[in-house]
């Protein structure tokens, strides 16, 4: 499911930087520089898709380090019963 939902979103991002070409001025700082809108959208979507799967990688190693943490604890709670 998670697959046909991420094929979906990809499609709508394609289809709105199909129809979004035009050449824009992006200014961070000291720089400037001038890309098709396109490329940019690509860009952000990109660095976003990144940054989810980061950002769920880093929960997902948290919560694994923790349940690791707890059945050590529980393992040990175990040992001191019997």
């Amino acid at each position: 499911m998670k697959f046909v939902i991420g094929v979906i979103i990809g499609i709508i991002v394609i289809v709105f930087m199909v129809q979004n070409v035009e050449k824009v001025d992006i200014q961070f700082f000291a720089w400037s520089v001038t890309v098709s809108r396109a490329i940019m959208i690509l860009i952000v979507f990109a660095v976003g898709i990144i940054l989810g799967w980061v950002i769920k990688s880093l929960g997902y190693r948290k919560k694994k380090k923790k349940a690791v943490e707890e059945s050590e604890r529980n393992g040990i709670k175990k040992e001191e019963k019997e």
